[in-house]
Formats: C-alpha cells, structure tokens, sequence
C-alpha cells in the first residue's frame, strides 16, 4: 500500500500498487522507445560510426570503441558489425544493462562485445580494471532537449581524461546551440500573469514584486515547430551562442556566458527566446543532426519528429522593447547543467553577475506555464466575466473554490458584498493573498485555508452562500475530468450555501474521438527490427513493465501532437451536478461505441477524451478542441490544458487494420472518486 493524492477528491488515499511498481514506471517510461523511432538519428550514428573506424584503420590502429550509455546497446552493436577490434559498452540503468546483454547475444555479438553494468565516471582502465586499454572511438548520446541537461559536459572530459587516447575521434564531434528572439503576445501569456481589465474600467493588476521577477530558472520544453508561426514574429534569424567541442581538441567548458548582437528585423517585444542545437556527428561536419523546428531547420526536407529532444523556450528577466533596425545583445549563459538567457540594449553593461534567474516573488515556482497560460487566455477570461457579471450582485456571497484562480478578485471588483476563496493550496495561497493586498481587497476577499469539512459559521462570518464558482482548475489533477474535486469541495460545504444558491459550473461532459496521430504512436509502438538490430527483448521488457504501471488513458498536451480526426466528437458520460444524486455510492456505468468512416484514408492508432465545463447553455470551457472538428483533418487543441489518450497497437504496426468500431467504457465511482475506462476494438 502507498500513500498517493486522489486527484479527483484531493484526499490522501492508500492504494495497493506491485512491489515494484516504481521500477517498472520508471522502465515503461524511460523513452528508449522514442529515440530507437528516431530513424534521422539511427542512420546518422551509424554513418559517423562508419566513417570513424574507417580513418582509424586506414592510419593502421586497432580499433577500439567506448560507447558510454549504451541503452539497448544498438551502438555497441552497429560498431561491432562495422569491424570494430574491442568494443566495450556502459550502462548504469540496471534493467536496461541486463535488457542490452540479452539483445547483443541475441545478435550475435555476444564475444565481440563487453558490457560494464556502471556509470562510465566509475569505470577503471588496467590489467585489473574494466577495460585493458584506453578506447581510441567513443561513440555515445547523453544529450537532452538543454543538450547538457543529462551531464554531458562532466561525461566527455571524464572520458577524455581517464578513459580514450590522445586523438581518439568522437561521435558526435561537436554540437553547436541557437537562439531566435521573437515578439509575440501569445508566447507572453505562458511567463507572467497578466493585468484583468474588466470592460467597465476595472482592472485587477498583479503585484510589482511579480512584474519585476526575473521569472521561473526552468526551460519551457516544447515542440515548437507546432506552434503556429501567426502567433510570433522573429526578431533575429537563428544566432550561434555556443560550440561545444566533443573532440578532446579543446577543453569543455563547465561554465560560460557568450554576448551575440543583432539588428532587430521588426519593431516589437522580446518576449521569448527560441533554443534548439544539432550535432556534427563527424570531424568534417558532413553528417550533421538538426534539432531546429522547420522555419529555422537548414536542410527542411530532413525534418524529423522527436519527442526526446524537442526545443525549449526561455523568458528574459525584462522584455526589452524594440524598433526595426535597432541593435540589440543576447546574453547566454551556462552552467554544467542549464542553460539561461538574457537581452539588453546594446549600449548597456553586462552584468558581472553570472548566476543564472530565480524567482523572488513565489509565483513563477508556485503556478505552471499551462496554468499561467490558462489565467491570461482571453477567451477563458471572457467565459468567467460573463457569467459573474450576469449573476453577482451587491447582495451576493460568493465563494470560488480552485487552486490559484483570480475569480475571487473578479466578483469582488463587479460588486459583491462579501467573497470567500477557499485556498487549501499553501503555495497558491501566498500568491493570491499577495494580489488581494495588491489591489486593496482585503476587505471584500477573505481566503479560507482550511480543508472544506474543517469549514466553520465562524470562517465565513455567519454568512450563506449564493453563488459557488470555480474555473475549475486543481493542481493535483492529472487528466481533464479530475477537475470534478471542484464539487466534493462543493458538495461538503453545501451545508454553507443559501436555498437559492447557484454552483457553476454546473455540467461536466467527457467526450471521446477516434483519430491518427502523425508521430505520437511512436511513442508506445514496439521497434522489432532498428537499422537491422533485432530489438524485440527490448520490446518485451517495455511491455511487460508498461502493463503493471501504465493506466489505459494517460495525459499528453495534444497541440504538441498532430493528428486527424477520424470520427466526429461523442459524449462519454455526463455529470449534471445540479442533482444531489451525482455522489451518492452508486458507480455511473457508460458504454458508447466510436464507429469509423470508412471512406477517411487516415488509419486510425488512437482515442482522445476531454472534458467540458458548462456553466450555462451559452458558456462553455472546453478542455479539449478549440476549434469545430471536421473529419478527416487536423483537430485544433486547446493550448493551456493537457488530454487523455489511449493508443491502440497492433503487433508492431502503427494502426489497426480494418477497425470498424470501438468500444469505450467508462465506470465512475463516485465514494473513490476513480475514472476507470476500457477500451475495446472491433474489426471488418
């Protein structure tokens, strides 16, 4: 039994889970599976690896290969059948060393290959170490979306030190890091919490120690070659900040700063700077890996989808604003681990102060890009004015229940009499009180900081409530529908609420559709053959590991993910949260049938659930398409908010031949609060 946080209650539960439940987690979700869809990458390392053995042997030297992280050992392996003399593989991940033993035997490489079951910082070299000699090839790829973020400047001058020869040729050779300063109001809306301005002339603003923050220190991971490029404008072409030389030629450096100025190519803001790197996996930079998004990707026609590296965006301390044709500096920084970024007129002093950003005002630690994002989007802002704007009135006693939300603010600046947030968030909590004192609400909004059954008369002052309201948006919900803690909240402080009381939103919909995922299946489909390597054990071990610790639905941000519809939106099961019997201790059974249309082309690998928050018949939160969706093109999500998905696998394919429909199932428990779906195919 392990203590976990019901996401749908906010309770402390205790569920039974295997033994090793963690293990297998952490082998389920350890994105080997990703890297070997990545045919870009495959192809380019073995090609590079060719090229390395061939020089080596050409200047008469036996050839010995170091491959540090060897994973499934596809590698040690592609040296191997190369003609390498000695090829010697590390790997520190336990079930993955023994996973890559088996896979290399299996191959046929079993005496052609050693495997060191440790870190490559703890392997010695000697008559008694872990290898005889020093390597003169080390081939590896301990690279993340920062590039160093897995240590790989701590990993290449180990090696160089203590573990290849002087002259030892290195796959890849370099790497070399970009930056694209752009302007755009959409990107900003993901750094900081931005002013409220009620059509009226009311505007709650956030406090100044949160406009002046340097922000949060993390990078924004994201696949940014689908954001839509109408939603930016560059302000520079892509700027080389860094080279980092894998050769031994020159010394890594654990720490470095880089200056780069441009003209700007349009007026605007800097309001976000754009990262990505490639790889020069040969001496002579032939072979070259590109990680940049399409408009900045120098050969487009190779443009690969990846999801274990992807790009990132960084926030400046202060956007900086700028005409056409000024002259502008991005100051880029590193430590051995991360990576931060700056921009400053060009006729300003860098500062001698190389740390990199924290964040001094809580909110930038304390709320999440997407809920950032989700408190700036103008289209949830307008659902929310609506509906207080329609039912607040000098009379009312609202109470809003949602972890950081701003609604309490909202109906206190249209009017209301009194307004009680219940805040059990600790670190929320502190932000909006830091808003309330802000905006001088102290007396019209008073937070409860208490569990809803530890709520007391005293607490909200002898009053009753009239109007309950959420966004609703908890930070312990991990899939859209377990937002539905906004009602047991509700639902225990019901003894609180007048005779007319209205709870909104009142109506929660889970909807489901069937589409195709372009890439994402890659995710969860097994390799079989890579580059002529069987990879099956390894396909076992995921399978094997993802049955005990994967549930049926798990959440992805699907604007990152293309895919096509291939049915038309169905409703799964609806919550009408207006009748009391919604929680009493009967599970609610649903079963819809998803059919296909057979004359769409697009074969479908997968099934998408959302849910809908309505408030009223006109005012609805969609946590799922943003847009109509129209069968047989591309589904436009929401941006700020992540869905379910079950990907449907068939042996190895990307899809199930001739599915005509499928089944989903949904049971929902209303004394655990647990969502339990099954899904079921049928074919022609």
């Amino acid at each position: 039994f392990v203590s976990v946080i019901n996401p749908s209650t906010g309770k402390v539960d205790w569920k039974l889970q295997d033994d090793q439940y963690d293990y297998h987690q952490e082998i389920a979700r350890s994105g080997y599976a990703d890297m070997l869809h990545d045919t870009e990458r495959n192809k380019k390392y073995y090609k590079a690896l060719a090229e390395a053995i061939q020089i080596k042997r050409g200047l008469g030297e036996p050839v010995n290969v170091l491959d540090i992280g060897t994973g499934t050992g596809l590698l040690s392996m592609m040296a191997a059948r190369l003609g390498a003399d000695t090829v010697t593989a590390c790997e520190a991940f336990e079930p993955m060393a023994k996973c890559a033993r088996e896979i290399i035997q299996q191959n046929g490489f079993g005496n052609k290959i050693r495997l060191i079951p440790k870190r490559s910082t703890d392997i010695t070299v000697g008559r008694d170490g872990d290898m005889p000699e020093r390597a003169n090839i080390l081939v590896t790829e301990v690279f993340d979306t920062e590039l160093i973020g897995e240590g790989a400047i701590n990993t290449f001058t180990h090696a160089h030190r203590e573990l290849l020869q002087k002259n030892s040729i290195v796959v890849p050779s370099a790497a070399n890091m970009y930056v694209q300063v752009v302007s755009s109001d959409f990107i900003r809306r993901w750094r900081d919490i931005r002013p409220i301005k009620l059509p009226g002339g009311g505007v709650i603003d956030p406090p100044s120690e949160m406009t002046s923050c340097g922000g949060a220190p993390a990078l924004h991971d994201l696949q940014l070659h689908e954001l839509p490029q109408s939603l930016f404008q560059v302000l520079s072409s892509p700027l080389l900040i860094f080279r980092f030389d894998f050769s031994g030629t020159h010394p890594l450096k654990f720490d470095n700063q880089s200056s780069k100025t441009f003209e700007a190519l349009h007026a605007g803001q800097t309001d976000g700077i754009f990262m990505w790197w490639d790889l020069e996996m040969d001496t002579k930079n032939k072979i070259n890996l590109s990680c940049a998004p399409g408009w900045g990707h120098p050969r487009p026609e190779e443009l690969q989808w990846r999801d274990h590296w992807m790009q990132a965006i960084y926030y400046p301390n202060q956007p900086l604003s700028v005409q056409k044709g000024d002259k502008v500096k991005v100051i880029s920084s590193h430590d051995e681990y991360s990576l931060w970024f700056n921009v400053q007129p060009t006729n300003s002093v860098d500062s001698s102060d190389n740390m990199g950003p924290a964040c001094s005002c809580g909110m930038h630690v304390s709320y999440s890009r997407s809920q950032i994002g989700m408190l700036n989007d103008p289209h949830r802002r307008d659902i929310y004015y609506s509906l207080l704007k329609e039912k607040v009135t000098p009379n009312s006693i609202v109470l809003t229940i949602s972890d950081g939300s701003l609604l309490s603010l909202v109906a206190a600046r249209l009017g209301a009499k009194q307004v009680f947030a219940l805040e059990t968030n600790n670190f929320t909590r502190k932000i909006l009180q830091q808003f309330i004192n802000h905006n001088d609400l102290g007396d019209k909004v008073t937070i409860l900081s208490k569990e809803p059954e530890e709520v007391t008369d005293d607490d909200l002052q002898g009053y009753k409530i009239d109007l309950v309201v959420g966004e609703p948006y908890f930070q312990s919900a991990v899939l859209p529908w377990h937002h539905v803690h906004f009602w047991y909240a509700a639902r225990q402080l019901s003894g609180f609420l007048s005779e007319t009381a209205e709870v909104f939103p009142c109506l929660l919909t889970i909807k489901a559709m069937a589409v195709s995922f372009r890439d994402l299946w890659k995710i969860r489909s097994p390799v079989g053959m890579c580059e002529g390597f069987n990879i099956q054990l390894f396909d076992q071990l995921i399978e094997s590991s993802s049955e005990i610790s994967d549930s049926e639905v798990e959440p992805q941000p699907l604007w990152e993910y293309p895919c096509t519809a291939c049915t038309d939106p169905v409703t799964v099961q609806s919550f009408d949260f207006s009748e009391a019997s919604w929680v009493d201790n009967t599970s609610k059974l649903s079963n819809i049938s998803i059919t296909l249309d057979p004359s769409i082309n697009e074969k479908c690998n997968g099934v998408v659930l959302w849910a809908e928050y309505q408030f009223t018949d006109q005012l609805k939160v969609s946590l799922g398409p943003r847009e109509k969706v129209i069968v047989g093109e591309k589904v436009e999500w929401d941006f700020y908010s992540q869905q379910g998905i079950n990907l449907l696998t068939n042996k190895g394919k990307d899809s199930i031949e001739n599915l005509k429909t499928i089944d989903v199932s949904l049971t929902f428990k209303p004394t655990t609060g647990d969502f339990d779906f099954i899904f079921k195919t049928k074919t022609l």
